[in-house]
């Protein structure tokens, strides 16, 4: 879910709240603020480095911690680019906030125009994000168990969007679709020349220009 369309929802909840107690607009105007305030910040984002063409700061911290950390589980390749699917972001604790959904990382060599994929995988869960000095940052990251655990440990951790989680994991075509995206945006905004992304075994896709 973008801020903006939180923030739309907890301004029409504290405009009821406010009109069943009879308060003034000022008190009003005030919470609004506050609100506001809480789910936004004057971060200044450069997702350059992972693929990241946006401006939420909470969506650069997931792309940079899926880029610079969890690409360690593998052997270092020449670029990480991760395929993000934010499916919710809960601000409810600002000092800790949950961004549920489905994180993929791929590592990539360059072979002249082509980034070959030589190593990724998924880690759908949920992470726990923390407001610093210059950006969040992402202190805890809970992830889906593996084997006959998955499927159980994936309600625990997505609750009431456990549904849409599932709907999510499986769409390949639309995961597909971002991939490709966030691999054209990661070209683009480094100014690489590189045309296509191509897996083993697979023919290669054309990026976005």
């Amino acid at each position: 879910m973008k801020k903006r369309y939180l923030v739309l929802m907890l301004v029409m909840i504290f405009a009821t709240a406010f009109c069943l107690g009879a308060c003034g607009t000022t008190a009003f105007e005030d919470t609004v603020d506050d609100v506001i305030d809480t789910v936004t910040t004057d971060f200044e984002v450069d997702g350059s480095a992972y693929g990241y063409a946006g401006e939420d700061p909470i969506e650069a911290a997931v792309y940079k911690y899926m880029a610079e950390e969890v690409s360690k589980n593998y052997d270092k390749a020449d670029v990480s680019i991760p395929t993000v699917n934010i499916i919710n972001v809960d601000y409810t604790d600002p000092d800790d906030v949950l961004v549920r959904g489905d994180f993929w990382i791929d590592n990539y060599n360059i072979n002249g125009d082509t980034l070959e994929c030589v190593s990724g995988g998924d880690y759908p869960g949920v992470m726990h994000l923390t407001k610093g000095e210059t950006e969040y940052v992402v202190n805890d990251f809970e992830v889906v168990a593996d084997g006959s655990d998955w499927d159980s440990s994936a309600k625990e951790l997505f609750g009431e969007y456990y549904d849409d989680f599932m709907a999510v994991v499986s769409d390949d075509e639309a995961r597909a679709e971002l991939r490709k995206i966030t691999v054209s945006d990661y070209v683009n905004l480094n100014g690489l020349d590189i045309n296509q992304f191509e897996d083993y075994g697979w023919p290669a896709v054309e990026l976005y220009k």
